[in-house]
């Protein structure tokens, strides 16, 4: 695996992340984390996998599950709860929710309005909440206007 020709040209700023993060700059680490911050949005692990396939890159699935978990408890990756189903993950940008359209499938970020977690609380007075995640359905913004037509 060329891992300096897969994560060029942001190698260095990938490797101060990881580093700060407290985690090594290994090759499996830099193409995952390269390639959610150059593709945006929210992928599985197989979303993944496969896209590192068609790049020219080998990386096992058993292996992109291993470094998602490890950037997902650094905190640099976020998994993106949009229900049952296939768990999805987005390069970490802060905290925010999901609406999940019905019609297309697309998952969209929707800004919390506290801005940080919980956001809400959950009146069981001495409880600690930690998160509070809230899914949004319905049609996004393209499916309701092409509906609307």
């Amino acid at each position: 695996m060329d891992v300096a020709r897969a994560v060029d040209p942001p190698l260095n700023a990938l490797t101060q992340d990881l580093r700060a993060a407290g985690l090594r700059a290994t090759g499996p680490r830099l193409l995952v984390l390269r390639l959610l911050r150059e593709r945006r949005g929210h992928h599985s692990a197989d979303d993944l996998t496969a896209a590192l396939a068609a790049s020219g890159e080998t990386l096992l699935r058993g292996s992109v599950y291993n470094v998602l978990g490890s950037l997902v408890d650094s905190g640099l990756v976020a998994v993106a709860d949009a229900g049952p189903g296939r768990t999805l993950y987005e390069a970490s940008t802060g905290w925010h929710h999901h609406f999940v359209c019905s019609e297309c499938g697309s998952v969209l970020d929707v800004p919390c309005v506290v801005g940080a977690k919980p956001c809400l609380e959950a009146g069981l007075g001495d409880a600690e909440v930690t998160e509070a995640q809230v899914i949004f359905r319905g049609r996004c913004p393209s499916c309701a206007t092409a509906a609307g037509r």
